[in-house]
């Protein structure tokens, strides 16, 4: 029986902080990836105390035969490149040949979809594909989940993110996504909605601070897809250099839209290099709140608090990885609460939930905005 875990990808940011996690906590894997320097530099480094802990790989996805060698004897691959949809289809199809357990951090609906599309093959490999595990998809469906439990009859889903300090790769892609509109869940349909178009307050543990409508969130999708609710809004806390430029009226929100000096708006959210070191992300946090309400008028509240959003995503990978080992999922395509419930919580260290009472009534604000944006 098969028992080894690979991770593909730890030549780039994401994937080498949740190396470097999990292998300070002696969980011996495969770190593989396209850049041999990079790659050899993180095994021998992590290996350097306790040799053979970490073993490099180097493979690219465009030979199948030898994609499918390299996976003949892991029993799960961990798809790293969180943004990196063009590898998961070959990553797939050698599981299916391999008999591999997959699992990736892809936080894009087509993905999603993709990979459900594939749930009676997996079946019939006998194999688990879990897309999403990474903080913005599991941290939102477990939110999601909770709430549905503590309010059964619950229509109406209003979800706000305070998240951890952002990588390039993230601060890239959510300017990009403030670019254009996206999509919430109204009255039981996706439609278009555009990013900062409404604010909420929302009390992330330290009282209430400003968010606003993030509609490239993949959370309408989700809930559509496994919650109860009808109506489903998503917020975030975002850089205040962003709102001045992609969300208020003025000429730089019409240059911010035609793709004006996008690379130095990252970096400016992002900071110097890659993301942030292990050191910040160490002290780092992410709140997730959340409020459900009927169409009786009860609200029921929750915050959701985790490390920060790459060390929980190592965190969930451990217990994901584990579950699969030990039998515990079944075949075929899941989402991470699915397949592995409450211990998404409660074997993480550094996860709190807490139930809210309610209180006052907290108004969202419509922002003016042209109807162009949503064309442009």
């Amino acid at each position: 029986m098969k028992t080894r875990v690979m991770l593909y990808g730890v030549d780039e940011y994401v994937g080498t902080v949740i190396s470097r996690e999990i292998a300070g906590k002696g969980f011996a894997h495969i770190a593989a990836g396209q850049n041999i320097a990079r790659v050899a530099s993180l095994a021998n480094g992590l290996s350097g105390k306790s040799p053979g802990l970490v073993e490099p790989r180097i493979f690219g996805f465009g030979d199948k035969l030898r994609l499918a060698a390299q996976l003949d004897d892991v029993a799960i691959l961990v798809n790293c490149y969180p943004r990196f949809s063009a590898a998961s289809e070959a990553l797939i199809e050698a599981c299916m040949t391999t008999g591999t357990n997959y699992l990736d951090l892809l936080q894009e609906r087509l993905t999603f979809e993709s990979v459900f599309e594939l749930d009676s093959e997996a079946v019939k490999a006998g194999i688990v594909l879990i897309p999403g595990l990474d903080f913005n998809i599991c941290g939102p469906e477990i939110v999601v989940s909770r709430l549905a439990t503590m309010l059964p009859s619950a229509t109406d889903l209003t979800l706000a993110i305070s998240p951890s300090p952002r990588s390039y790769a993230e601060a890239s892609a959510l300017v990009e996504a403030c670019r254009g509109p996206g999509e919430r869940l109204l009255n039981g349909e996706l439609v278009a909605a555009n990013p900062g178009a409404q604010q909420r307050h929302a009390d992330f543990g330290q009282g209430d601070v400003e968010t606003w409508l993030a509609p490239w969130r993949h959370d309408a999708w989700l809930v559509r897809k496994t919650g109860p609710y009808t109506t489903v809004n998503s917020f975030e806390v975002l850089p205040s250099s962003l709102i001045r430029i992609a969300i208020k009226s003025g000429w730089r929100r019409w240059l911010f839209r035609r793709g004006k000096r996008l690379p130095a708006l990252a970096r400016k959210i992002s900071g110097r290099g890659e993301g942030p070191s292990l050191r910040k992300l160490k002290t780092s946090r992410c709140v997730i709140w959340g409020e459900a309400r009927n169409a009786d008028g009860q609200i029921t509240r929750a915050r959701l608090e985790t490390p920060a959003a790459e060390i929980y995503t190592a965190e969930a990978v451990l217990v994901m990885a584990q579950a699969i080992l030990d039998g515990k999922v079944a075949p075929g395509a899941h989402l991470p609460w699915a397949a592995c419930g409450a211990t998404l919580v409660e074997n993480i260290n550094g996860v709190f939930w807490r139930e809210l009472p309610d209180g006052s009534e907290v108004e969202t604000s419509d922002l003016d905005l042209p109807s162009s944006v949503a064309a442009s």
